[in-house]
């Protein structure tokens, strides 16, 4: 397994990840439920990778999985998590407890102090994980729009004093 810094050449590599994921999502999601877009997303993906640090894990040629940090535009000073998604064949094996850990160093290594994520409400697996990371879920669910999915928002403090727990991983 090899973690590589992410960048604009990725951008098809997240989108296949983060489609990867949208696929994942029929488990829970309404009858008739359709992923947004891929060429909209695709494009998010390009406008963002430019201001996103991204760590992309790769084995054997393959993407196993990725994790994204950007700035959070919502609460400026906090980091946002923007993607952590794994490959099914990658699911259980602590590959996103790694990819966690790295974007909580870099956050701290930013001087951020808090963070924020967002995930399905209905998505339980993603919850448990989120939830034993330290996560806590901040009010109700929404809907969001683009999605056609309720959404939960997730903090979490970037505190110092977890650095060494982090890093145990």
């Amino acid at each position: 397994m090899t973690l590589r810094p992410g960048g604009a050449g990725d951008a098809q590599l997240l989108a296949d990840g983060l489609f990867e994921g949208f696929d994942s999502y029929r488990a829970f999601a309404p009858a008739g439920w359709q992923s947004p877009p891929r060429s909209e997303q695709l494009a998010r993906i390009e406008e963002r990778l430019p201001v996103a640090w991204v760590r992309v894990a790769v084995h054997r040629g393959e993407r196993a999985g990725h994790v994204a940090l950007t700035p959070d535009a919502d609460e400026p000073g906090g980091a946002y998590l923007w993607h952590l998604f794994v490959a099914r064949p990658w699911w259980g094996t602590g590959l996103a407890t790694e990819l966690h850990a790295r974007f909580l160093a870099e956050a701290r290594a930013r001087g951020h102090e808090r963070a924020r994520a967002l995930t399905p409400a209905d998505q339980a697996r993603a919850r448990r994980f989120y939830a034993r990371e330290g996560w806590r879920v901040d009010g109700a669910p929404f809907l969001d729009e683009k999605l056609g999915l309720e959404l939960v928002v997730l903090r979490r403090s970037i505190q110092p004093g977890m650095a060494a727990r982090d890093e145990r991983r």
